[in-house]
């Protein structure tokens, strides 16, 4: 996050970002002033709680929520994801089938499940992830890119 903090600071001319705001905590409980204001939620390789907030489980329904609430409508989210049998979690393995349960789980919390897919070599990349390449993530394991969006008229 320092890095792409440190980017973000640049000059627009140099690929800044005048309006990129970076903040450490608890999906649970976001900032209040936060709420319903983010066009877009980044969330890259979460694990524990945030994994499974990011999954809509209805164990993490408060994390799931808390990442809900952020998004402004019209806005989304898009969340890289990685699960598999060794990391010996309490979840299923994701494959092409999980996006009509995911779509009926975020849709509890206003969200639409507007992409579910594997992830592309350059997506994994282009999040500049440490624990992404730690992971060997993309060659070793599978990774899912999750699309969210919150509908026009549909309030946080």
């Amino acid at each position: 996050m320092a890095e792409s903090s440190f980017r973000a600071a640049r000059s627009e001319r140099k690929g800044g970002l005048a309006n990129a705001l970076f903040l450490v905590a608890a999906a649970e409980l976001p900032p209040p002033e936060l709420i319903g204001v983010a066009d877009q939620v980044t969330i890259a390789f979460p694990w524990g709680s945030l994994l499974r907030g990011a999954l809509a489980c209805p164990d993490a329904a408060r994390a799931s929520a808390g990442i809900a609430a952020l998004v402004r409508p019209g806005g989304g989210a898009t969340i890289h994801l990685s699960v598999t049998a060794r990391d010996r979690l309490d979840l299923p393995i994701l494959d092409d089938d999980a996006a009509p349960e995911l779509t009926e789980r975020w849709r509890r919390h206003g969200l639409e499940l507007s992409a579910w897919r594997r992830a592309t070599a350059e997506e994994i990349a282009a999040t500049r992830s440490s624990w992404a390449r730690r992971l060997r993530a993309g060659s070793d394991r599978a990774v899912w890119r999750l699309e969210l969006t919150r509908p026009i008229g549909r309030s946080v």
